[in-house]
């Protein structure tokens, strides 16, 4: 007979991007072993449903409470995601984990986190520096018509962000993955962010996005590194000009905020919701296998 686990999981979501989190300090899983996890329970209507699987892990430098991991909803490994890196704190918050702020590692570098009492509260996330900033990259692909144009910035992960008129009218599923898969970005892919300018609103710059994720393979409904590459591109290229900027997402609004200095962007942070949706259990077989 079949060996099993009970598997106990935390269901959450930041802005509608949602994850299946668990405390990996106790189970120990493997790279491995969470790859399979994330491609078997990830998917909707076959298994809990998420856009991916945060796992809890023990920090590895003293410096730092924990260390997170991040899979894709296809099993790929993510370097960061911010939602997710949100969620993770909150979760590591109500583990018990108290630090104010909580900083823990990720394959994109140490992240600091703000986690209220308040459990309706939004979290803060600070990110260090963005890199690789192209704001006319090279693409060996066309972009489509009604895109005015594209930057690339890496905020913890690739993002090419593409500006359009109006991102309720931008074919976001034909367009994304055509952008995605670029030559030019293989073989790690890029995120694709949709933004439009939409002004000022009570003293804050305001985008709408709407992000294609790679290792989803669709459209979320939030995307936080997407919302930290929009505002950054758009204050950069000076399409906005105050601060902080709401970003606008179908999940929900996300605030990026920073100092701005002569060498680039300082105390960069993202805000939103980190929510508890549900705590569960499922049968795990053992040993888990790839599928």
């Amino acid at each position: 007979m079949a060996k099993t686990l009970i598997l106990e999981f935390t269901k959450m979501n930041g802005a509608g991007n949602d994850f299946i989190v668990l405390d990996n300090r106790f189970y120990a899983f493997s790279d491995e072993e969470l790859a399979v996890l994330a491609r078997s329970y990830c998917r909707r209507r076959f298994g809990i449903g998420a856009d991916g699987l945060l796992a809890l892990a023990p920090a590895r430098k003293p410096e730092t409470h924990y260390r997170m991991r991040y899979f894709n909803a296809d099993g790929s490994l993510g370097t960061m995601c911010g939602n997710g890196a949100r969620c993770l704190a909150r979760f590591a918050w109500m583990a018990g984990i108290r630090a104010m702020p909580l900083r823990f590692e990720t394959d994109a570098g140490i992240y600091q986190a703000e986690v209220p009492d308040d459990p309706q509260a939004p979290v803060r996330l600070y990110l260090p520096p963005p890199g690789s900033y192209q704001p006319q990259p090279h693409l060996d692909t066309a972009l489509p018509d009604g895109i005015a144009a594209a930057a690339f910035i890496w905020t913890g992960t690739e993002h090419l962000v593409c500006w359009v008129p109006s991102v309720t009218d931008a074919p976001v599923a034909t367009w994304g993955p055509r952008l995605r898969y670029d030559p030019a970005w293989q073989p790690q892919g890029v995120n694709v962010d949709f933004v439009e300018v939409v002004g000022e609103q009570e003293g804050r710059s305001v985008l709408r996005v709407r992000t294609y994720e790679k290792g989803v393979e669709a459209e979320t409904l939030a995307c936080g590194t997407g919302a930290v590459a929009a505002a950054l591109t758009a204050w950069r290229q000076g399409r906005i000009r105050r601060l902080p900027i709401d970003v606008h997402m179908p999940g929900g609004i996300l605030t990026v905020g920073f100092r701005p200095e002569a060498d680039g962007e300082k105390e960069l942070f993202l805000e939103g919701p980190a929510v508890p949706v549900f705590r569960g259990t499922v049968e795990v077989p053992v040993p888990l296998t790839p599928s």
